[in-house]
C-alpha cells in the first residue's frame, strides 16, 4: 500500500502566536528576542522580513536596520502548549502524528481512506481546522513520504495545498534548487554550487563514488534525499525528558583553551544533575553560534562507559566539540543537551587484581562531590576550568569558618 503522509508548516510560527495574543502587533515588523545586549534574533513576522531582518542577526543590527521594530521576548512556554494542543487535533485523524518542531507536522494517513475520505480533502479539513481553532495558516505537502512531502510544502504559500502523486517524486524534485532539499543549508549549497551543482536533478545524476570524495560520508545522504528516497515512519509523538545547558558569552570567544573550558563547567554541571538523579544519558547534541550567526550542530550516542563521570563524559565529547570548531570563528553560544536517560548499571570486575580505572575515576568523582555538598560547588575545581580564572585571582569562595559547614 502507498502511504499518504502531510506534512504542515506553518510560517513564523512564534511570531504567529504572539500576534494571535496581541492583534495590534500585526500592524508592526515585530522581532522575538531576548531583553539583552548581546541576543540574537529568534523569530520575526512578514512586516520585520520586508525590513530586511532575519533569524540569527544580533539584535543591535537588527534594530539599526529598523528602529521602529517591537521586540518582544520569547514566551517557550506558551508556544511549546499551543505545539502540543495542536498535535492533539491532529491524533483525532491518525495516530501517527509527528511535531519535530513547533510549527512543524508530519501525519500519516495511509489507510484512513474509507474513515476520512480522500486523503487531500482530509489534508485540506486540517488546514482549514488550523485556521478556525487557532487562527494560523498552514503550507500542506502531501506525498508518499515525509521528505517529498516537506519539499512540496516549501514550495507553495501558506493556505495552499500541495500533491505530489506516486510515481511523480523525481519529475517534480528534479528541477528544484539543492537548498529547498531539507538538510541542505547555504554552506552545503554553496559548496555545491562550486561544482555547478545547483538542481537537485543534477545531483540525483553524480554517481556516488565522485560525491564521496568531496562530501565524504555526508554523499549517501544527500544522494538519498534527492533521489527522493525517505522510508522513515512518522513516529508519534512522545514527550522525551532532555537536560539542557545553554552558554551566553558575555564576549564572543575564539581561544579554544577557553571554549574547552566552558564546556567542560557545562559536563561537570550536567553530570553532578545526573548523578543525584541515578541517570545515565545515551545520547547528546552540541550546538554552537558564532559570532556572524552560522551555526553548527552535532549529535551523538554515548557509550555506557561514558556514564556520568565528569572527565570520562568530557573526554569522550571533545572530539565532536572540536569538529564544531574548526571554523576558527568566535563563538557567542554554546548548547549542550542530553536525552534517552535510563538507570546506570556496570559489570564488576572479575578478579580484584585487576585494574579498573572506572573505579579510579568513581572515588575520585565521589571525593570531589562531598568536597563540593560541603563547602559548595566553587570551593574545588578541575585544573582545565582555571583558564577561566586566571584573570581574576582570588574571586573563587571561599567556606566561611563561622558557618554550619565550616572548618
Amino acid at each position: 500500500m502507498e502511504r499518504s503522509i502531510v506534512h504542515l508548516n506553518i510560517p513564523d510560527f512564534y511570531t504567529g502566536m504572539e500576534e494571535l495574543r496581541r492583534p495590534e502587533l500585526k500592524k508592526h515588523p515585530l522581532v522575538l528576542a531576548e531583553p539583552a545586549v548581546r541576543s540574537v534574533v529568534q523569530g520575526v513576522n512578514d512586516a520585520a522580513r520586508r525590513e530586511g531582518i532575519r533569524e540569527g542577526m544580533p539584535l543591535g543590527h537588527a534594530r539599526r536596520i529598523c528602529r521602529r521594530a517591537l521586540v518582544v521576548p520569547p514566551d517557550l512556554r506558551f508556544y511549546g502548549e499551543v505545539h502540543r494542543s495542536i498535535l492533539q487535533e491532529f491524533a483525532r485523524f491518525s495516530p501517527l502524528v509527528e511535531g519535530p518542531l513547533p510549527g512543524r507536522y508530519f501525519v500519516d494517513l495511509t489507510g484512513t481512506r474509507r474513515l476520512w475520505g480522500p486523503e487531500s480533502d482530509t489534508a485540506w479539513r486540517m488546514e482549514r481546522l488550523l485556521a478556525d481553532r487557532k487562527g494560523l495558516h498552514a503550507r500542506v505537502g502531501l506525498a508518499s513520504s515525509k521528505l517529498v512531502s516537506q519539499v512540496a510544502a516549501g514550495c507553495i504559500t501558506a493556505g495552499d495545498l500541495s500533491r505530489i502523486f506516486p510515481g511523480g517524486e523525481t519529475s517534480f524534485l528534479y528541477p528544484l534548487p539543492v537548498n529547498l532539499l531539507p538538510g541542505v543549508g547555504a554552506v552545503t549549497a554553496s559548496r555545491l554550487a562550486d561544482f555547478n551543482i545547483q538542481q537537485v536533478g543534477m545531483l540525483a545524476s553524480i554517481p556516488a563514488e565522485s560525491l564521496a570524495g568531496v562530501f565524504g560520508a555526508m554523499s549517501t545522504r544527500l544522494l538519498r534525499i534527492a533521489r527522493g528516497i525517505d522510508p522513515t515512519p512518522v513516529l508519534p509523538f512522545r514527550e522525551a525528558a532532555r537536560l539542557t545547558l545553554v552558554h551566553h558569552s558575555d564576549r564572543d570567544e575564539i581561544d579554544r583553551e577557553k571554549l574547552e573550558a566552558l564546556l567542560f563547567v557545562q559536563v561537570e554541571e550536567a553530570c553532578w544533575n545526573l548523578r543525584v538523579h541515578n541517570r545515565r544519558p545515551g545520547r547528546f547534541a552540541l550546538e554552537i553560534r558564532h559570532a556572524d550567526g552560522v551555526t553548527a550542530k552535532t549529535r551523538h550516542l554515548l557509550p555506557v562507559n561514558a556514564v556520568h563521570i565528569d572527565q570520562r563524559l568530557f573526554r569522550f565529547m571533545l572530539p565532536a566539540f572540536r569538529r564544531l570548531i574548526e571554523r576558527r570563528v568566535a563563538v557567542r553560544r554554546i548548547v549542550l543537551e542530553f536525552s534517552d536517560f535510563s538507570i546506570p548499571f556496570r559489570q564488576m570486575p572479575l578478579f580484584p587484581w585487576e585494574n579498573d580505572s572506572f573505579e579510579e575515576d568513581r572515588q575520585l568523582q565521589k571525593a570531589l562531590d562531598d568536597i563540593r555538598r560541603r563547602f559548595g560547588k566553587q570551593i574545588i575545581c578541575w585544573g582545565k576550568t582555571a583558564v577561566m580564572h586566571r584573570s581574576s585571582p582570588g574571586q573563587r569562595d571561599l567556606p566561611n569558618r563561622s558557618g554550619p559547614g565550616g572548618f
